[in-house]
């Protein structure tokens, strides 16, 4: 696939999902002259940028020939209205765009964007390639916040399947999406692609460890599992805090490092329910080096995807930042392959749900790999990431679609 290519984003540039995934692969491609990419995302107030924040970031983009034009974001109240004026606002831009450009691709990230996109490439006549497609419609359905009688669950799922039929190129995190896809007779080009970390910046560091683990006032001897991420919505809320308090009542020595964007003291008072104050430390907001650091500074990881039929089309990002760290990680069963690398590489243990208390067994794995020397299983667990989970297989693939 060659051509100017349209990028749309139905997230905010400093989302993080969109930084560390797909503007990391764009910086990848842009320098292979394969074209000029024009990048469209819709701004939310939680990633509000200055105008000087907004200029820089667009200069430094046009330097690669990727050329950023933001718009408003609108959620809330008259939720539907609200989307159908995202998808005008984003129809007239892309025609514009697709006109003054002569675009001839839409690489579109994850199925709200993919739906949208769906419906511009039939109009604009533009190929359609999907990164990280999820059906997100039906997360929503087996997670209990939409009903599929729902006339908002009956259009998004219309257009992600819609999109899932028709695209040139899909990139889906699961082999069973891939297999679902296909039962269903799609067109498209279809990549196993699990949402993926740069391996150069994600990687294990025994100074940083160190220094943190001394910075937060975690003794030597005290094990350290982390949590990444938000409570709610696609993920456990009472469930994490459940889940570490079993944990703590099993398995000597433990702390819980806690990162979210989620309101620290609401965090704080739903921990303290379950556990003693001084088990835990709440963090957030933290810049990449930080973040890097509280890895490092640990030892397990916790993947708060619940379980449900759909989930095993997901693919947590946050496994991804723990495998390349070279951590072991608590995943529930049937999310992704989480649980399958999880049990064949001896790297991670799974449990059927956060809200039931885990069989001995599970304690058990979790002692023995808290016991396994520190240097040998980061090196083992890097290396299954390296081949199930590193930005380096993105790459080779979005280079072998784009012919380069």
């Amino acid at each position: 696939m060659k051509g100017n290519t349209l990028v749309f984003i139905y997230n905010s540039f400093k989302d993080p999902l969109f930084q560390n995934l797909m503007l990391s692969y764009l910086k990848t491609l842009a320098p292979n002259r394969v074209g000029k990419f024009y990048l469209i995302t819709f701004e939310q107030v939680r990633y509000r940028m200055s105008k000087e924040e907004k200029l820089i970031a667009k200069k430094e983009l046009a330097k690669i020939d990727i050329f950023w034009l933001p718009l408003k974001f609108h959620t809330g109240k008259f939720l539907l209205l609200k989307k159908a004026w995202d998808l005008l606002c984003g129809f007239l831009l892309v025609s514009w765009i697709r006109i003054r450009y002569r675009t001839q691709i839409i690489f579109c990230f994850a199925n709200v964007s993919a739906s949208f996109g769906y419906v511009f490439s039939r109009f604009l006549n533009m190929k359609l390639m999907v990164y990280s497609y999820e059906p997100h419609s039906e997360f929503m359905v087996d997670l209990g916040y939409w009903s599929s009688s729902d006339f908002k669950y009956r259009i998004l799922n219309k257009l992600e399947w819609k999109a899932g039929m028709h695209a040139d190129v899909i990139m889906t995190g699961t082999k069973w999406m891939v297999e679902e896809l296909q039962r269903r007779g799609s067109n498209a080009k279809l990549f196993r692609a699990p949402t993926a970390v740069d391996p150069n910046i994600f990687k294990p560091s025994p100074e940083l460890r160190k220094s943190i683990r001394k910075k937060i006032m975690i003794e030597n001897h005290e094990r350290v599992f982390i949590y990444v991420g938000k409570f709610g919505g696609l993920y456990y809320e009472e469930g994490i805090p459940r889940l570490c308090k079993h944990i703590f009542e099993n398995i000597d020595s433990c702390k819980f490092l806690i990162v979210t964007s989620n309101d620290h003291k609401e965090i704080s008072a739903l921990f303290s329910k379950y556990l003693p104050t001084d088990s835990f430390i709440i963090t957030g907001n933290l810049s990449q080096e930080d973040l890097l650091g509280c890895l490092n500074a640990a030892d397990f990881g916790i993947s708060g995807v619940p379980p449900s039929p759909n989930q095993k089309y997901r693919s947590p990002t946050k496994v991804a930042e723990y495998m390349l760290i070279g951590l072991p990680y608590i995943t529930t069963s049937g999310v992704a392959e989480d649980d399958i690398y999880a049990i064949k590489h001896q790297i991670g243990v799974v449990t059927p749900d956060f809200n039931m208390a885990p069989d001995p067994p599970f304690y058990k794995t979790i002692e023995g790999l808290l016991l396994e020397e520190k240097t040998d299983q980061v090196d083992r667990i890097r290396r299954v990431g390296i081949e199930y989970r590193s930005k380096e297989r993105i790459d080779e693939l979005l280079r072998k679609i784009y012919g380069i």
